[in-house]
């Protein structure tokens, strides 16, 4: 049995980073940790779709 471990995505709210954080919920059964610091480029609209999980 394989361990499933989390993945560490940083700057997650911005464009780029929200994009893979949304497929990769979608296709992958990993847990997701976003770290990102919210400057002017992060924008925590951009991963609503994901509030409840």
């Amino acid at each position: 049995m394989t361990e499933i471990k989390p993945i560490l995505v940083t700057g997650g709210a911005g464009f780029i980073g929200s994009n893979f954080v949304l497929d990769w919920i979608e296709t992958e059964s990993s847990p997701v940790i976003n770290l990102d610091k919210l400057t002017y480029a992060g924008n925590p609209l951009t991963l609503a779709p994901l509030e409840d999980n």
